[in-house]
């Protein structure tokens, strides 16, 4: 980035910051995560400082940005519940409330138990905190005791497990 691109991001940064962090913890109701999304907002600014820069709202491109980040946030994390988990309300609630769920397979298995069969006790713990508990990659890391970095990217390898187990569930390309 150029001197000017730097300084101009670093204004909109400690102006905008705080707002789009609150509005954020309001709709997602976690303060962890919705700043972990501001700070991709303003990954995105980085981007696209150029689009930016010329805009005639800098500040309503953030908030409109945060806004989709939310939106996208939230549809990812129910896409990858349906992946693997039944939404029945029943069957979700028990789920939520740590009960033992009986989600049936075409082959009688539950679901719950092939994707305990597949994942290590810690990978199970790590998907359970994740999607089951809501709670944000920085917060796994730090009962993990590991990096954000660390924690998405054994996300990504249980995913691959799970896919294995779960063909069917694969997005067509």
């Amino acid at each position: 980035m150029q001197p000017e691109q730097d300084k101009f991001l670093e204004e909109l940064y400690r102006k905008y910051f705080a707002k789009l962090a609150m509005y954020a913890a309001a709709a997602l109701t976690d303060k962890t995560k919705a700043q972990d999304l501001v700070q991709d907002v303003f990954h995105e600014a980085i981007l696209h400082i150029n689009v930016l820069m010329s805009h005639e709202n800098p500040g309503g491109w953030l908030m409109q940005t945060t806004k989709n980040k939310i939106l996208e946030n939230e549809r990812a994390r129910v896409r990858y519940i349906h992946r693997f988990l039944s939404l029945d309300p029943e069957v979700f609630s028990e789920i939520a409330s740590a009960n033992e769920a009986e989600i049936r397979e075409p082959d009688e298995i539950p679901a719950v138990k092939k994707i305990e069969r597949a994942l290590s006790p810690e990978e199970f713990y790590l998907l359970k905190r994740l999607f089951i508990d809501n709670t944000s990659h920085m917060e796994v890391a730090e009962e993990l005791g590991i990096t954000v970095w660390a924690s998405q990217k054994r996300l990504e390898r249980i995913r691959k497990k799970l896919f294995e187990v779960f063909p069917e569930r694969k997005k067509k390309k």
